[in-house]
């Protein structure tokens, strides 16, 4: 069996203890670095963590609110760097999340966005985001607001405008409730880079005037454009509005339903039946008005107020999704309105949100009849999840973020069509004629696999939005109904269901608490990782069915993203960010590891396989610590992976139990505060203990096997601290778990031995 072990390694789910493989034993052991983060967040940060994705080590006390000043160097933040708190959101499970935006020099950071995330008992789990760093730029610009909107519209060369439009202007007003409101752009100063890589290097970010513009030209979309403060150029452009891809069919929708309507005169297409009102406007086949529709008795029968009722009933049915499923009132999460212009511009597009402001258009088929205009159940949900996009994480409709932008949509939209009748067919559109496939991409030359069959690299489409969506799509689907098979890149994969209802609550989670404007697929996947650590804990099927999924599509951890090769000179940050696979076997026997090489992995997240012939250089040392619920697994002469027994590893006595919300404490007790100095630790080392009232108490110690190595019974604790020492001089080096009884309450704590 040793054999066997020496052969393969490999890291997954899911026992209770903390598992250590050393690949070159007897030489001194290091204590967790990663060269991507400062020695600041190093202080505190667990292992894996990047500068994008931070895990706070247990022994850790962060304060979400003055956390940017107190790690401000850790951060890399300027003098001149200011993190303003946006919004703090408290969410189901008792999660405070504190959402800031970076300004430099008084002047918001595009991109530059981070969430702190704080359990209920107040310890700071986690926070993520992305921070602009190294920027030396002016405050003040060149040229005038004006004269850069003046070169604003030049670009646009659209032939009319919606401030243009007395109509529009009008419903604005009503909208917002403010005499004022316009269409009219109004810049604001802001930093942004100057071009569309995605890389966000302080060298391209420049001073820019940053409009909104929304034409009344259906050959010109809306959009945000940024203008060089210094030059008046045009550097950099998204587009507002988000819209379907082409498709053609006809199918009757959802038959006999109720709608709810206002009775004014006649009764009118508008449900201000709760606190959010509902306008569905009638647009004859042109552009948007704000006439609604209208009806003498209340019985909407006519064949020719079919497509009103349709779009009606699929607005209503998601407002309903979203307050009865996830506690959101409307698509802002405030009961904004829910405006929906229907019937628009016969054969210009599908669906569109955002092109008249924070409205939905559904535009008319290719001929007269109802049941060819694009409102059916999903595509309403679609076009409205835009819009909770944009609040919840504000996702940039371009490239990668876009194609989550989009694939957000088609996995609400579904849910939405789910949660009204009961069934799920996961295609988008299939009620008038399906124009994407979540549980078959390919089947509409999308993606199912990242950078695999059909994945756009292009510019067209805002970076193939539409297309690339397929990824996340199809991880969905995987999650939700599971699947096994090999994806575009020769990878293995089976992934068990979950279920779409524990699905789509991870998915929203992660969309609303976890990601931001810039969410790549990378990020995504760590986001989706969190939301159902939170929901289901480490230990569950679930955060493993999730990490499964994300494999499925391609997406794995960050160095199998970055880094393609491990042999020969390995970077060593990119080394310690999570390794997917190493070949000793091709690498030969040098260079594969880098001296003092250690490494944190986390259950069902991380995996890591060392074939025959694997060797570390000589004066190195690989040590790979793996939080609890992981487990360790061997191939055997066959290509199948077994799990090891208990016997197998050693294990003799029964592991410490790990609660399901947290991967080291089981039952904590928020009177008591336990702490343990120093960590790591050379001989001795001292357990605090913070105790509320007297109570017996017990401490075991545990190594890395679950064999109890040290234990203090009938410890007497009394009201106040408590200091009670170890001699762990004569230990093995390595990480162990501290168990503390007190009444009826358990916390572990790790602690590593150097």
């Amino acid at each position: 069996m040793k054999s066997k072990i020496k052969q393969l390694i490999y890291f997954a789910l899911c026992t209770s203890a903390v598992m250590m493989l050393a690949a070159w034993p007897g030489l001194e052991a290091k204590a967790q670095r990663n060269a991507l983060l400062t020695p600041q967040l190093e202080s505190v940060a667990a292992g894996g963590s990047t500068p994008n994705w931070i895990d706070f080590r247990q022994d850790t006390k962060v304060n979400p609110i003055t956390i940017f000043t107190d790690l401000k160097a850790g951060f890399q933040l300027s003098e001149n760097d200011q993190m303003n708190l946006l919004k703090t959101e408290k969410d189901q499970i008792g999660y405070n999340h504190y959402r800031y935006q970076q300004y430099y020099k008084n002047h918001k950071v595009l991109y530059g966005e981070y969430i702190v995330h704080q359990q209920a008992d107040g310890f700071v789990k986690s926070a993520n985001g992305r921070l602009i760093t190294g920027l030396n730029l002016g405050s003040n610009a060149s040229i005038g607001q004006e004269q850069a909107l003046a070169s604003a519209l030049r670009f646009m060369k659209a032939k009319k405008y919606l401030w243009q439009n007395p109509a529009m202007e009008s419903e604005l007003k009503r909208q917002e409730g403010n005499e004022k409101a316009t269409y009219y752009p109004k810049g604001e100063l802001v930093y942004a880079p100057n071009n569309q890589k995605e890389t966000y290097l302080a060298e391209d970010y420049r001073l820019t005037w940053n409009f909104k513009i929304y034409t009344d030209d259906k050959e010109v979309p809306a959009k945000t454009i940024f203008i060089d403060a210094a030059t008046g150029d045009v550097i950099h452009s998204n587009d507002i509005s988000m819209t379907c891809s082409n498709g053609t069919g006809t199918s009757a929708f959802n038959g006999s339903v109720t709608v709810r309507t206002l009775l004014s005169g006649n009764y009118t297409s508008h449900n201000d039946c709760q606190a959010t009102d509902i306008f569905v406007y009638n647009c004859n086949g042109g552009g948007a008005v704000n006439t609604l529709y209208t009806d003498g008795d209340n019985a909407w029968g006519a064949t020719s107020q079919q497509s009103a009722v349709q779009c009606q009933y699929g607005a209503e049915r998601t407002y309903n999704y979203y307050i009865s499923e996830h506690s959101r009132a409307s698509w802002n999460g405030t009961s904004g309105d829910m405006i929906a212009y229907n019937n628009a511009n016969a054969g210009q597009n599908n669906a569109c949100w955002g092109c008249t402001g924070n409205s939905a258009i559904f535009y008319a088929g290719n001929t007269s009849a109802s049941t060819d205009d694009w409102n059916s159940l999903d595509i309403v949900g679609h076009e409205f999840t835009h819009g909770v996009t944009q609040v919840a994480a504000g996702l940039v409709y371009q490239n990668e973020s876009g194609a989550l932008n989009e694939s957000y949509s088609d996995i609400f939209g579904e849910m939405v069509e789910s949660w009204s009748v009961g069934n799920c067919d996961f295609l988008v559109g299939a009620d008038r004629g399906a124009i994407r496939s979540l549980s078959n991409p390919n089947a509409f030359n999308d993606p199912d696999t990242y950078l695999g069959t059909n994945w756009f690299t292009g510019t067209g489409d805002n970076g193939g939005v539409h297309t690339n969506s397929g990824v996340q799509n199809f991880w969905f689907y995987l999650l939700s109904n599971g699947g096994s098979g090999t994806n575009d890149l020769g990878k293995s994969y089976n992934v068990t269901a979950i279920t779409r209802f524990k699905a789509r609550d991870i998915a929203y989670r992660a969309l609303n608490l976890y990601e931001t404007s810039s969410t790549k697929y990378i990020d995504a996947r760590a986001a989706t990782l969190h939301a159902a650590f939170d929901l289901y804990g480490a230990c569950s099927v679930e955060i493993q069915a999730v990490g499964d999924a994300w494999h499925a599509v391609g997406v794995e951890s960050q160095s199998a993203q970055y880094v393609n090769d491990v042999c020969g000179a390995v970077a060593t940050g990119d080394f310690k960010q999570a390794i997917s696979q190493l070949t000793g076997n091709s690498c030969g026997t040098g260079n594969t590891i880098n001296t003092g090489a250690s490494v944190t992995y986390y259950a069902a997240r991380d995996r890591v396989i060392l074939y025959p012939g694997f060797k570390a250089p000589a004066g190195s040392r690989f040590i790979a610590y793996l939080e609890p619920c992981s487990s360790t697994m061997y191939k055997g002469n066959g290509a199948d992976h077994v799990t090891m027994s208990d016997a197998e590893r050693g294990i003799k006595t029964p592991i410490v139990p790990i609660s399901k919300q947290s991967p080291v404490v089981e039952n904590t007790n928020a009177a008591n505060e336990i702490s343990i100095s120093p960590n790591p630790f050379k001989s001795n080392f001292t357990l605090t203990i913070n105790s509320k009232e007297e109570q017996k108490g017990r401490v075991a110690i545990f190594n890395s096997i679950g064999i109890k190595m040290q234990e203090k019974a009938s410890i007497n604790i009394s009201k106040g601290f408590n200091k009670i020492s170890f001699d762990g001089s004569a230990l093995p080096e390595g990480v162990y778990m501290v168990e503390i009884t007190m009444g009826d309450t358990k916390t572990v704590r790790k602690i590593m031995k150097m």
